[in-house]
């Protein structure tokens, strides 16, 4: 030990370097390489470099001259069918190299090249991993990446139910059920396994408390039979020997065909399918922990009969492992000479003796509870029947991280008489010869040991829970004691709080109906709707523990009020009050309380209170045989001793008139009282109306108290209806003209009146004027009472305003001649006119003559109105009497002669005249021919 401490200090010292674990994809870690550096290491490798390199030149295989990879394997859990990705690793030592992954020792091709290799698999296979920097490579290390089955899901039921609403009670005994799952159930409560992996899959249990997690985890369990085909075995071997030479003759009745490992909670069962006869033993060395055994340097075990003889002729010639193994533990299985029993035993490898714990004995058929046997393996090709051993993991040392196996066969007849055979984990792949009994360098053999996940040692569980709801049993109820009551409300009932729980009143029994004022507190009271006794329960109850109940008893015996019959109030006559009480009790005396004044006694279901004092209010109890007084009666208010009413006053009278021929007086009003005029018929109203002429005396009562009337102190008299106007007449009408072209009625006075003729306005004056065309009716009005009005008989018509005549025009003039030497003129002439040529004297005639020389303005007047007056737009001219020619004389005279038997006379011209020769008949010409012979005078005019 001293050597090999020294020597590994000096490998640290020239190889400097550190390992770390870490955490790796897919949730694999990568925490436990359980590299185990040793000195022989160092030299080894060299010697194993040159025994591969003339392996190589035989079988082709590859050199190895680096130190071999520090790997970590990988594990999960799947179904079987469908792949999962898991995640194995490789780091060369001196952190340069390559790493390169086969499916196989002999493959030549790597299938990935790096450090962390991620396979999706659906089955469990051996990976071989190696290092290489430029030409050179490491041994290759098996690194397996497995893949357990999970059970099918399972599903955890509790009874009684769990309810979160309803939760149960401490102490109640619960029946956890799983089902679906796997082999074997697992319960824990809070993480703490109280019912550990076993076929029951009820756990029952009455210790829970509220707000435990109790979970059932269930996995695949190994039946001890020696078939290593259950489900708990994962979905593949771990490895196998498959590329295996033939085996050597030592090796036929002593052969391993492959491994796997079952984990449990705290156990591994390994399952190894081959054959051991008699004076044969599998030896598979364990890489458990740190430290161990790169040599076979061990101890012996000197422990019980018989002792494994293969494991100490082992190391009489120490043999060394490959590199990254150092053995912490041997599972040795055997067999008696008659192969009947097999033994398997545990043995800690350590320096001076070695330890060993046997597992148990058993036969084919006959399995213990930890181990099972089947030895009818039907060769090197059967994985299925050998040997099942379950051992603690604590026995191995194990705590954390990877493992690694290397397993073998060994004859082991005696110790002169011994050989390792040529049947291993991994195989021996080229030579079908024993390996002999001579010391054994690993590192130069096909043989290698092969790494197992950490994550390969825990089982694949289904798992479920379940979150439990607990509560207290309730608290102990209690309540006050019973009571007896004079009305229909108990004293509280006196029920305790509970510390745990809650609490609830509820009627037991009694005759009638009840309220509890609070149906969840201790202290409620609780009111009844008939008299007798009652039994209350106060019960706590909590989830669904047993409640705890009490009872009280109270009995009600009940009076009932008097009821208010009838009350008279203190009025001015008398100024005390009564009242008449009813449903008194009718049976034996009752004693009446009133709440001022002294208790009566007496007998009957009613009673008269009397002289009740003004301005207050009672109340009465009554106690009958019973002694209960009962509750207050209805309050009975006694007003004041009413106020008479003030004397009365008028607040206005309306006497009769014309149209309303009665009066009506209005009292000032007073509050609570009604009004009268003849102290018998009162009214609320204070006023009073239709009254005939009278004298009338005021009356008002109070409202509350009739006594009390108060009279006015005089009297109001209502006059006599007043008398209408006489019928009113004219006492003049002014028509209208055209200057004044409205007109006026004047009507005759009287006394006392107002005028109007319109019935509507009305004025003091009699007269009225302005007034245009239409048919006036007279109206009179009586100053003093305006609904006194008498209208004329007779309307008065004012005519419509006269029509001036029209524009007046001449209908001749004759202006003066020498013969007349004055005009005349005469107007157009107009019905109902007269005429005038001055606008002041006018005449009935159109005609006027005589006139000298002038301009005339034409006039003509309305007869009927000599206010209209129309003149002429223009003057009319009578000129100046004309003067008469000079005497004609002729200009000359032409006689007749024999040509022309006619004569011709000219007459001097003028100017302005015409000419004639017999006065009568005029020519403008001033010649006159055609003469017959004649005295002519000659005329102008």
């Amino acid at each position: 030990m001293k050597k090999k401490l020294l020597l590994f200090l000096l490998f640290h010292l020239l190889f400097g370097f550190s390992l770390s674990s870490k955490n790796l994809p897919g949730d694999e870690k990568l925490n436990y390489l359980n590299f185990k550096l040793i000195p022989e290491s160092i030299s080894l490798d060299t010697v194993k470099k040159q025994i591969k390199k003339s392996k190589f030149l035989r079988n082709l295989k590859i050199s190895a001259v680096l130190p071999s990879p520090l790997t970590a394997a990988g594990s999960l859990c799947g179904d079987g069918i469908n792949p999962v990705q898991v995640n194995i690793s490789a780091f060369g030592v001196n952190g340069n190299e390559i790493i390169e992954w086969f499916t196989s020792q002999s493959s030549v091709i790597p299938i990935y090249t790096g450090n962390i290799y991620s396979p999706n698999i659906s089955a469990t296979r051996t990976y071989y991993v190696q290092s290489r920097l430029g030409g050179d490579i490491s041994i290759r290390v098996p690194v397996v990446a497995s893949v357990y089955i999970v059970p099918p899901a399972v599903t955890l039921t509790v009874s009684p139910a769990n309810n979160v609403s309803s939760p149960l009670c401490l102490g109640t005994t619960v029946t956890f059920t799983a089902t679906g799952g796997g082999d074997l159930f697992e319960f824990s409560v809070d993480g703490v396994v109280k019912q550990g992996m076993s076929t029951n899959t009820t756990y029952v249990t009455n210790t829970l408390t509220d707000g435990q997690v109790v979970r059932v985890r269930t996995r695949y369990a190994v039946n001890f039979d020696g078939n290593v085909t259950e489900k708990a075995w994962g979905t593949g071997a771990l490895e196998d020997n498959f590329l295996s030479a033939p085996l050597s003759a030592s090796a036929n009745t002593g052969y391993i065909n492959s491994l796997k490992i079952s984990p449990a909670e705290d156990k591994l069962t390994f399952g190894i399918t081959g054959k051991v006869l008699s004076n044969r033993r599998i030896l598979l060395f364990l890489d458990t922990k740190s430290g161990g055994f790169n040599i076979s340097n061990y101890g012996d075990e000197l422990g019980s009969i018989p002792v494994v003889n293969a494991f100490n002729y082992f190391n009489n010639s120490p043999s060394t492992f490959d590199s990254y193994f150092q053995a912490d533990y041997c599972l040795a299985i055997g067999t008696d000479l008659g192969e009947n029993n097999y033994s398997a035993d545990i043995i800690e490898l350590r320096t001076g003796l070695s330890i060993k714990t046997n597992i148990g004995i058993v036969a084919t058929g006959s399995p213990s509870s930890v181990m099972g046997v089947d030895k009818n393996n039907s060769g090197v090709k059967d994985y299925n029947l050998g040997f099942e051993v379950e051992i603690l993991k604590s026995l191995i040392g194990y705590t954390t991280g990877d493992i690694k196996f290397f397993a073998m066969t060994i004859a082991d007849q005696d110790e002169t008489n011994y050989s390792v055979t040529n049947s291993f984990l991994s195989p021996e792949r080229a030579s079908n010869l024993d390996y002999g009994n001579g010391a054994i360098d690993f590192n130069s053999k096909d043989s290698n040991p092969v790494v197992v996940a950490s994550s390969a040692l825990t089982p694949c569980y289904a798992e479920a829970n379940i979150t439990m709801s607990y509560v207290e049993n309730p608290t102990i109820a209690t309540v006050g004691a019973d009571q007896s009551k004079c009305v229909l409300t108990s004293d509280p009932l006196g029920g305790n709080t509970p510390l745990a729980g809650v609490g609830s009143w509820s009627k037991k029994s009694g005759p009638g109906e009840v309220n509890f004022s609070d149906v969840a507190s201790g202290t409620s009271t609780a009111r009844v709707t008939e008299e007798g006794i009652y039994v209350f329960t106060w019960t706590i109850s909590n989830g669904q523990c047993t409640p705890s109940s009490s009872d009280i008893s109270v009995e009600y015996n009940i009076t009932l009020p008097p009821s208010v019959d009838s009350v008279v109030q203190p009025n001015c006559i008398n100024n005390t009050g009564s009242v008449v009480l009813n449903n008194l009790p009718s049976l034996g005396t009752w004693t009446i309380t009133p709440s001022l004044g002294s208790p009566v006694s007496g007998s009957g279901s009613s009673y008269e209170f009397n002289d009740l004092v003004p301005e207050t209010t009672y109340t009465f109890t009554v106690t009958g045989l019973n002694n209960c007084p009962s509750v207050p009666s209805a309050a009975v208010i006694i007003n004041a001793v009413p106020l008479p009413p003030v004397v009365p006053s008028t607040a206005s009278v309306v006497q009769p008139t014309c149209a309303t021929p009665s009066g009506s007086i209005s009292i000032t009003t007073q509050s609570g009282v009604e009004y009268s005029l003849d102290g018998t018929t009162y009214q609320s109203s204070n006023t009073f109306s239709g009254l005939t002429p009278n004298n009338y005396t005021l009356y008002v009562r109070n409202t509350a108290d009739n006594t009390c009337a108060t009279p006015s102190s005089t009297v109001i008299t209502i006059n006599a209806v007043p008398l209408p106007p006489v019928v009113p007449t004219t006492a003049s009408v002014v028509q209208p003209t055209c200057a004044t072209p409205s007109g006026s009625i004047s009507i005759t006075t009287q006394s006392g009146v107002e005028y109007s003729l319109d019935g509507t306005t009305y004025q003091s004056s009699n007269t009225f004027s302005g007034l245009t065309p239409n048919n006036y009716t007279l109206y009179v009005r009586n100053t003093a009472d305006n609904t006194c009005v008498t209208p004329s008989s007779t309307v008065i018509t004012i005519n419509a305003v006269p029509l001036p005549p029209v524009v007046p025009t001449t209908a001749s003039v004759v202006q003066p001649t020498c013969a007349t030497p004055s005009g005349s003129i005469s107007i157009t002439t107009q019905s109902g006119v007269e005429y005038s040529l001055d606008g002041t004297t006018y005449q009935s005639s159109n005609t006027f003559s005589g006139l000298t020389p002038n301009n005339y303005t034409l006039y003509v007047r309305n007869t009927a109105d000599n206010t209209c007056v129309t003149p002429s737009s223009t003057v009319i001219m009578i000129n100046a009497v004309p003067l008469p020619p000079v005497v004609p004389t002729t200009a000359s005279v032409v006689q007749p002669t024999c040509a022309t038997p006619s004569g011709s006379i000219f007459i001097t011209t003028q100017s302005g005249v015409e000419y004639s020769l017999d006065g009568t008949t005029y020519q403008s010409s001033n010649t006159f021919s055609g003469l017959a012979p004649n005295n002519y005078t000659l005329y102008v005019r």
